[in-house]
């Protein structure tokens, strides 16, 4: 005996993953490029944190290199934040031992690719301490 034929069922079953198939693998792409941006703006944090720590630096020179690092990767939407302390100020009055923090913070709408989906929300937001010299 030979079974009846099932036209048009694979259709109908790939209809009814492929949604979720592509939710999984939009959402992979989202988090993994929303990684790749937190590791980018981590660098640009610490690279302007080691320009902060260098004797007679001033905040300009912190924020032209974490500037230069973010544009370089075309993020927009970053504020930076130089700390003395804890306190907001300029670094060229850091004494020695002082701790020189820089804050990146960019928020999650301006580094995702489907702005709808919902995957990264908030703000990604990075610190770097280091000892003025």
């Amino acid at each position: 005996r030979k079974l009846p034929a099932r036209a048009g069922t694979s259709t109908v079953e790939m209809a009814l993953i492929s949604p979720v198939l592509f939710l999984i693998i939009f959402g992979l792409l989202e988090i993994s490029f929303g990684y790749m941006v937190h590791h980018l703006i981590q660098d640009a944090a610490r690279q302007g944190c080691r320009a902060g720590i260098r004797y007679k630096s001033t905040n300009a020179a912190v924020l032209s290199t974490v500037n230069t690092l973010i544009n370089a990767e075309h993020i927009k939407g970053a504020t930076t934040t130089v700390l003395v302390n804890n306190v907001a100020a300029d670094v060229s009055a850091a004494k020695t031992g002082d701790q020189i923090t820089v804050k990146i913070t960019v928020p999650a709408s301006k580094v995702t690719f489907f702005p709808t989906t919902g995957y990264l929300k908030g703000n990604l937001t990075v610190l770097c301490t280091m000892r003025h010299d």
